[in-house]
């Protein structure tokens, strides 16, 4: 199994981190690797969507955990292999939020899907996670 974790600081409540977060159908407006996205429920347990990153396959998804505002949590199915991406919304007793993001790799090909997926997406995690939070904000002034 390959493992990889981030932690990331802002001041925003979990609260309205998670309106950004949980809004699964809207990532692409956030996240410019994205060159698809569809899912057909609402987001929640055993939701399932298709997100396809610009360039890349076209990857099957389910949500796993999805407890409001704190822990979201998808499996991205993978042949021989799955990617579990873990969001933690910590509030923090100074304000604002501690975003954690675990991402584990496993499966008899976890070592190929690591190399290929894991190590480019946790790459990526520090710009996602800005423009994650840039959102956030834009949609509190908006309202």
């Amino acid at each position: 199994m390959w493992t990889h974790e981030s932690s990331f600081h802002t001041e925003l409540p979990a609260e309205q981190l998670w309106t950004v977060l949980a809004d699964v159908a809207r990532w692409p407006e956030i996240d410019a690797n994205i060159g698809r996205l569809e899912i057909s429920d609402h987001p929640g347990p055993g939701a399932r969507f298709m997100l396809q990153p610009r360039g890349g396959p076209r990857l099957r998804f389910t949500i796993d955990k999805f407890h409001p505002p704190r822990r979201y949590s998808d499996v991205c199915h993978l042949p021989g292999g799955r990617m579990t991406t873990v969001h933690e919304l910590v509030p923090e007793a100074s304000g604002g939020t501690r975003i954690v993001v675990q991402i584990a790799v496993d499966g008899p090909f976890a070592w190929l899907w690591a190399r290929v997926v894991g190590r480019r997406h946790a790459a990526g995690l520090p710009a996602q996670t800005a423009r994650f939070i840039a959102a956030a904000r834009e949609r509190s002034l908006a309202a």
